[in-house]
């Protein structure tokens, strides 16, 4: 057993230190070692977020931090079970766990079932608050799944609160007091008037039409139609990106020898050194303009965005520009994939019995519809991160102006307490000698990778996990999310700033973020680490018809780049060839 340094942030858990900790996080995680000023921005608004959206409450009442989920492993951001179990929306809802995450969430489930998973002790009137917010909830989300108008409306809020939010970050922030900035930017994160910041509950409800789908059909149908029912979604912003990022390389094409043999990082001034590499480049402003709040590690509001670096994006373009000709393009994989999905509709309506088949009818219709928020309230809401990113920045640019800091960057090493300290009377409350130790802790922790279940500060016993392949093995094990069969030379690519995969080739990575997507046009199939059924990489491979295959322990280790492999997306194995 290895003991892990172990940070619960629910005050309830204070001090103490038996509670159940996990990476997931509705089938993805957090994949980053936080610095302080970032982990107590997760502390502070992502956690109490996270637990008010889940138990159907607001995020200032004083019970939602009591249960903050948040909790740190080695600074990297864990789920504290022990809190959420508490909540009836989970504690009910187990299999929700599973159909998250196969290999985690049954270990979770299993762990509540034999009784080894104990919530944090409440009180009873904490317990009746939280089972009468779980009711009200529960009628909510009925009456939105009944009003076909309602994602509708909600399509709309989102396009609202997204141009708003586009134009918060274009507002200049040097004119205005340190306390003014960060007095905004906690009122843009508490203010719960905007209905997307309902938006997890909009990503529950598509949860569970997916989830019903699958139970009515799974004995009733073939895989293969089930697969294509989450073909060829409309309004997936994610999808955009990637559909406008290729109109973007089709205009690329004249210069596509200067990419080619231009290194990512060198290609922005080589394309201003001409006039045709100008007319691109504002062309491409233009897309930065509306998606450039996207990053590759775009929870941490201490990595550039893809407007201050788009380093990934360029390199993007580049593998668009060697899609060879005559294969299927985007595009074609959209419009070939809402195909599929009609007549998987139609199959599956054809071969039902009556009942059946209106049942279907009336959950597809709602699972088309609703589908899609899987990705909205993330992309909406990372321009509030990146604000959040903008203001902290401004602020340490002041305090190295005036000899505070070393840089502006320098200000995330800082903690929140600190920062507003600064801000409302002036006070420096840090040393230059805090700052190096906490820098010095962070680089350390950067090494460890710790295990995706801890127990009070120790790993879980190997037991609860699924057995990993033995050395030598040349079969690999994980969860089929979009069926299809591929074989090719695999890419294994930790860093997505150097990301070039070349098409055709298995894309192996530990997790995708949706800003990861532009590599799924790319690629032959998708092997991943970490992930379940509705992660976002699951969502999206299956929607363009992407092989793909999630929590495959220890791929990006086992598989070497240049390796050849077979991928066969409907078992869930990996051989290595």
């Amino acid at each position: 057993m290895t003991d892990w340094p172990v940070e619960r942030t629910a005050r309830r858990a204070a001090g103490r230190t038996d509670g159940v900790l996990s990476d997931i996080n509705f089938g993805e995680v957090f994949p980053f070692v936080t610095k302080p000023l970032a982990r107590d921005g997760l502390a502070r608004y992502i956690g109490p977020m996270l637990g008010g959206q889940v138990a159907g409450l607001s995020r200032h009442d004083p019970l939602v931090h009591d249960l903050n989920p948040i909790a740190f492993v080695a600074g990297r951001p864990y789920m504290d079970l022990s809190t959420y179990i508490n909540i009836p929306g989970i504690a009910y809802q187990l299999h929700v766990l599973e159909a998250v995450d196969r290999t985690k969430g049954k270990a979770i489930a299993d762990l509540v079932r034999a009784g080894r998973l104990h919530p944090l002790p409440i009180s009873l009137g904490a317990h009746i608050k939280l089972h009468l917010a779980y009711a009200r909830m529960g009628l909510r989300l009925q009456w939105w799944l009944f009003r076909l108008r309602t994602p509708t409306e909600l399509r709309d809020a989102y396009a609202r609160t997204t141009a708003r939010l586009r134009e918060l970050v274009r507002r200049p922030l040097d004119k205005d007091s340190p306390s003014v900035l960060l007095a905004d930017l906690t009122r843009e994160f508490d203010d719960e008037s905007d209905p997307t910041t309902d938006g997890l509950q909009h990503l529950g409800l598509a949860m569970f039409l997916h989830t019903v789908l699958h139970r009515l059909l799974t004995k009733r149908v073939p895989p293969g139609l089930l697969d294509d029912l989450s073909k060829g979604i409309p309004h997936n912003p994610t999808t955009m990106i990637s559909l406008d990022l290729w109109a973007l390389a089709q205009d690329a094409r004249p210069l596509a020898d200067l990419f080619e043999k231009t290194p990512p990082d060198q290609l922005v001034d080589r394309l201003k050194a001409t006039e045709e590499g100008r007319c691109w480049w504002k062309r491409f402003e233009e897309f930065l303009a509306r998606h450039g709040h996207r990053g590759e590690v775009e929870l941490d509001i201490t990595t550039p965005r893809w407007r201050e670096d788009p380093t990934f994006l360029l390199q993007s373009v580049t593998n668009y520009l060697r899609h060879p000709s005559g294969t299927p393009t985007p595009p074609d994989m959209m419009a070939e994939g809402m195909r599929r999905r009609e007549a998987a509709a139609a199959a599956i309506r054809a071969g039902l019995p009556f009942p059946l088949r209106s049942l279907f009818q009336w959950l597809y219709e709602r699972y088309i519809l609703w589908l899609p928020f899987r990705e909205a309230m993330k992309y909406t809401w990372l321009l509030g991160l990146e604000q959040a990113r903008r203001v902290y920045r401004e602020l340490g640019r002041r305090l190295s102006i005036a000899g505070h800091l070393k840089t502006a960057d320098d200000v995330f090493w800082l903690r929140l307490q600190e920062v507003h300290a600064w801000a409302e009377s002036g006070a420096v409350t840090w040393t230059a000698t805090m700052i190096a130790s906490r820098e010095r802790e962070w680089r350390e922790w950067t090494a460890l990778r710790p295990p995706s279940l801890i127990v009070g500060s120790s790993d879980i016993e190997d037991s609860t996990v699924l057995t990993v392949p033995l050395p030598g093995s040349r079969l690999l094990r994980g969860t089929p999310v979009s069926a299809g069969y591929a074989e090719g030379v695999a890419r294994v690519i930790t860093d997505p700033h150097h990301a070039d995969l070349r098409p055709g080739e298995i894309l192996v990575t530990r997790y995708t973020d949706p800003a990861w997507t532009p590599l799924f046009f790319t690629a032959g199939a998708l092997i991943t680490e970490v992930g379940g059924v509705l992660s976002h990489g699951a969502v999206v491979a299956r929607e363009i018809g992407l092989p793909a295959i999630v929590g495959v322990e220890d791929a990006t280790t086992r598989i070497t780049s240049g390796r050849r492999v077979k991928v066969n997306a409907v078992d869930g194995t990996v051989e290595l060839l």
